[in-house]
């Protein structure tokens, strides 16, 4: 997912009135207003299972903080796509770093929860050898690895005044062509192409599994996934559709990276939901088959 969505550089000259501002800003208000509550109601449920064993709240809870820092800060970015960059160079690259972190913590650990699943059902031992402490290693890995790959706003990240409408401006401000395409392909691989294979492989290995005992058959778990890579594949292709475009044209479009970028947040807004069904979803499969081998039973944690 390119973050030119926070392009706010690139508005036109009429982008306070212009149809993909007021569509974006649209969009980004929804989100705000659906997924900050939404959010914080999800870390106010999961605080009450954090002592418990299960990783899956642990995982959940770090998915909500960075969905939650993600969409906090949309106000500010509605504002300037309207209106121009007020807030100054300092709390331009802040801000953008912050989302930047949010976004590949936010992704990194959808990705994880997939893993886990899957070696929780086919590995159950070997998770178990994990421990606590090797699950805490797991999200903070991805916290700090978020961080480095986000790291590339506070360099790239400015505030500049454009001729198009005597507007400042924070914006991505690469030097040359090379530059912009290193850090595209590095979105596209991290937020989009290694994620999606590890949803599609990890499930499928996963229902795959599940569906060789025909007394252990999960439709619910069949549909909650086909959601769960629906969500992702739909708001998250037309983000990568757009870095690929933007790798291969010399131009940069202002509608394609507002619309596109507003279209990712909804992400953010749909995986508090998401998530909270998965898992309620789960404990009642574990309920409903209790008696079933402990290596089955493992997989609703």
């Amino acid at each position: 997912m390119t973050m030119e969505y926070l392009n706010i550089s690139n508005s036109s000259l009429f982008a306070r009135t212009s149809v993909d501002g007021l569509v974006s800003s649209t969009v980004l208000g929804l989100c705000c207003a659906l997924g900050v509550p939404g959010n914080i109601a999800v870390l106010i449920v999961l605080t009450q299972h954090l002592k418990e064993d299960s990783f899956t709240p642990k995982l959940m809870l770090s998915l909500a903080v960075s969905d939650l820092l993600s969409l906090i800060f949309l106000p500010v970015w509605i504002y300037a796509l309207l209106n121009g960059w007020v807030f100054g160079q300092g709390l331009c690259k802040l801000f953008s770093y912050v989302v930047y972190w949010s976004i590949y913590s936010s992704v990194l650990s959808v990705a994880l929860l997939s893993v886990q699943r899957y070696l929780q059902v086919l590995y159950p031992q070997r998770w178990a050898k994990l421990g606590r402490k090797g699950q805490k290693g797991l999200i903070f890995g991805i916290w700090t690895s978020s961080g480095v790959l986000a790291s590339y706003a506070l360099y790239y990240r400015n505030v500049k005044e454009k001729k198009k409408d005597g507007l400042l401006h924070c914006y991505q401000d690469y030097m040359n062509k090379r530059e912009q395409i290193v850090v595209l392909i590095t979105e596209i691989l991290v937020l989009y192409v290694i994620p999606l294979f590890s949803l599609l492989y990890f499930y499928h290995r996963l229902h795959q599994r599940i569906n060789q005992s025909a007394s252990f058959r999960s439709h619910r778990l069949k549909k909650l996934v086909i959601r769960i890579v629906v969500a992702f594949f739909v708001f998250g292709t037309p983000c990568m559709i757009n870095n690929l475009v933007l790798i291969a044209m010399p131009w940069n479009s202002n509608t394609s990276n507002n619309v596109t970028g507003a279209l990712f947040f909804i992400n953010s807004c749909v995986n508090p939901v998401l998530y909270a069904f998965s898992a309620r979803a789960l404990r009642c499969k574990r309920k409903q088959h209790s008696d079933q081998p402990q290596q089955y039973q493992n997989e609703t944690q």
